[in-house]
């Protein structure tokens, strides 16, 4: 059996995010039902990609999380990941043992040359994503904290948990290739990118979030007959309450 750490984690490195807009009724098909796709404009919704390297804390390894929509359950917003890859067992099942997130074992190879970032991401033969990245000069890095809210989902139930990010930030320019089965999200068009510098990711342990009883249990069919038939009762209650002549 493979062993984690136990949440919370705390994982320090760097990495690269890419932002744009989505096409909210095809990211609807990519999320489960009881969860809600967040549209802002003309029909779109927010997703990207997260590539983050992960080189001391809790544990060391590479990720990259497709978000494919901002979503909402219940009163809670956040990105919905339908996949996370990683390159670590541990990872691996730590994060769906504990987070109950979709993650899959792949290959990143990251070249580092003459001020231009190139990602490769593999599963087998098969290409994922290619993320080439690059920081303007004179490029200023700022200081900046964010919150990084997700779902994961067990059984009947949604898990929610928010990671804290610090880090120092640049906006970058990149160019996305993404292939296989979230190739249709377009993610591979970002509205704008960064990069994050130095970073210190606190991930908690997640909260349990009940599913709506309306996604989960079928009203019985007899209902609407039995409240109909109640409140046939009240009204002939309240007539008879008003015909009554008074004292």
């Amino acid at each position: 059996m493979t062993k984690y750490p136990p949440a919370p984690w705390q994982l320090g490195g760097w990495g690269v995010a890419t932002i744009g807009f989505v096409d909210a009724a095809t990211a609807q098909a990519n999320v489960p039902r009881g969860v809600k796709v967040i549209s802002l404009a003309r029909g779109k919704t927010l997703g990207g990609l997260f590539f983050l390297s992960y080189d001391r804390g809790s544990l060391a390894y590479r990720e990259l999380n497709v978000a494919a929509a901002l979503v909402r359950v219940g009163s809670r917003l956040a990105f919905w990941l339908p996949r996370l890859y990683v390159d670590s067992a541990a990872s691996l099942t730590g994060g769906k043992d504990i987070w109950a997130v979709p993650k899959e074992r792949a290959r990143f190879d990251v070249v580092h040359d003459i001020g231009v970032t190139t990602i490769d991401v593999r599963q087998g033969k098969r290409d994922l994503c290619r993320i080439r990245c690059s920081v303007p000069e004179r490029c200023p890095r700022v200081p900046f904290s964010l919150p990084m809210p997700a779902f994961g989902v067990r059984e009947d139930e949604f898990l929610f948990f928010t990671g804290s990010l610090e880090t120092n930030v640049a906006a970058i320019r990149a160019d996305v290739s993404l292939h296989g089965e979230f190739g249709d999200l377009g993610l591979d068009k970002p509205r704008f990118a960064l990069r994050f510098e130095n970073f210190v990711l606190t991930v908690p342990a997640p909260k349990h979030v009940p599913r709506r009883r309306s996604a989960l249990v079928p009203v019985p069919a007899a209902a609407p007959a039995k409240a109909k038939a109640a409140a046939r009762a009240r009204v002939r209650r309240s007539a008879k309450s008003i015909r009554r002549p008074a004292p």
